[in-house]
């Protein structure tokens, strides 16, 4: 079993090298399915979230974790990437971002601790994995290219990177992608978020497909989807409900579906293709009004 090189890696102290014995991921583990089953070998993609967090937390006692890479963008290319995209969208809109970051830290983190999704989500994101993570800038750094040359995963799994370019799909033979929205209709950010803003409530979920050259564009392998609390949820809690679904869709497939990744069977699109944007303030506002329609219409029905 291979393991990335010590230089080019940082992580916890005195990591146990991927796929040993006393590594969570080793097949004398709680999860593993008894003697002679091979867990499958697995190179993980990620991004800075909590909810990818989560979900790597719940991928590495079931798989044979041979690679980890985590990206961190700098704070000044996000900040002029939501400058450049606001251009194109609608006047204001970096500020109306801006205002909806601080609106999500003074009200909707508290508001969120309501939902026992967004708590698993939080107690997950100390998880450290048994081997060394690679940390980079751009998820396309050529030392991800050779690290999955190294360590030849038979599945790479994406949670919450930048969009991955051609150099790098060519480095291993099967790439998914965990999407927090239902696709077509709900791919780029905050899908469920769209779909409730839309009052699209039968499309609200999270989808696994296959990694392309577009945004969410590939072909889709297995898809969940969960109910909307307006009592409840927020920005966070739809996030977090995300992942944790997420996490059970993507373990169901990689059970059945080992040995034969790239040949699983995929679905037929629900319906059309629409790309999002993350929301600003001004969209999170009629969000709230929808959730309060909700209540409303509820109370009446009781009443």
């Amino acid at each position: 079993m291979t393991c990335p090189p010590a230089t080019t890696c940082t992580g916890p102290r005195s990591p146990t090298p991927c796929g040993s014995v006393d590594s969570p991921n080793a097949a004398n583990q709680p999860g593993h399915k008894g003697l002679g089953y091979r867990l499958p070998r697995v190179a993980v993609l990620m991004g800075p979230s909590a909810g990818s967090q989560y979900v790597f937390s719940r991928l590495a006692a079931e798989v044979d974790l041979v690679a980890v890479v985590k990206q961190q963008r700098p704070r000044r290319e996000v900040l002029r990437a939501v400058i450049r995209r606001g251009k194109k969208l609608r006047r204001g809109y970096w500020l109306d971002r801006l205002l909806l970051g601080a609106y999500t830290k003074l009200k909707l983190k508290r508001q969120a601790l309501a939902c026992s999704e967004y708590r698993d989500v939080r107690a997950a994101s100390t998880f450290e994995p048994g081997c060394d993570v690679l940390r980079v800038e751009s998820i396309n750094d050529p030392s991800v290219i050779d690290l999955l040359q190294q360590t030849k995963p038979e599945l790479v799994v994406v949670l919450g990177t930048s969009i991955l370019k051609e150099p790098v799909l060519a480095a291993a033979p099967c790439f998914v992608n965990l999407h927090a929205g239902i696709t077509p209709m709900y791919r780029g950010a905050h899908g469920q978020f769209w779909a409730v803003h839309n009052r699209d409530f039968d499309n609200v979920g999270v989808t696994l497909h296959f990694v392309d050259k577009g945004i969410d564009t590939g072909a889709i392998v297995k898809q969940g989807r969960f109910a909307f609390d307006p009592a409840i949820d927020n920005l966070l809690t739809l996030l977090a409900k995300s992942s944790v679904a997420g996490a059970k869709l993507i373990l169901d497939w990689i059970r059945d579906n080992q040995g034969h990744f790239r040949g699983s069977p995929t679905l037929t699109p629900p319906g059309p293709s629409q790309l999002h944007y993350s929301p600003g303030l001004s969209d999170y506002r009629r969000f709230e009004q929808v959730a309060r329609d909700l209540l409303t219409s509820t109370s009446s029905k009781a009443a």
